[in-house]
């Protein structure tokens, strides 16, 4: 046996929850703290001019152009995919972008979502929008 020690594994890694990791941020309420993520982006997505040495304050760009607007009147879901469906939806994406200006997961849903209500809504309702469902009702 060689003089050379095993290494040490890293510990697995949790599994992401994105809604968790928005509450926790919501709790802390300090709109400036940022979590690893956001310092990630933020040093990936400064001009190289503008990167400055590691510290343990949190990075905040202050750029316009970098802070994304929410749309007004928007909802979050929670959608969960198959791997297969999930890598089909990334390869159509990837090749059709230039010919469809879809640039993104979220825009690529939120079309395809268009696209089958406007179906559906064609073949079963005349083209109207269907009435919102009705509240349960106590009888």
């Amino acid at each position: 046996m060689s003089g050379i020690p095993e290494p040490t594994r890293p510990a697995p890694r949790r599994s992401r929850n994105t809604f968790e990791q928005a509450a926790q941020s919501m709790k802390a309420g300090d709109a400036t703290s940022a979590t690893p993520a956001t310092q990630r982006v933020a040093a990936v997505s400064a001009p190289v001019a503008q990167v400055r040495p590691a510290t343990t304050e949190p990075v905040v760009q202050q750029d316009a152009t970098s802070q994304k607007r929410r749309k007004a009147a928007t909802t979050d879901i929670l959608l969960s995919l198959s791997e297969d469906l999930k890598k089909r939806m990334v390869a159509t994406l990837e090749h059709t972008r230039p010919r469809t200006g879809i640039t993104s997961q979220q825009q690529f849903i939120r079309t395809a979502i268009d696209l089958l209500c406007e179906r559906l809504e064609g073949e079963f309702n005349n083209g109207e929008a269907f009435p919102p469902p009705v509240e349960s009702v106590n009888l």
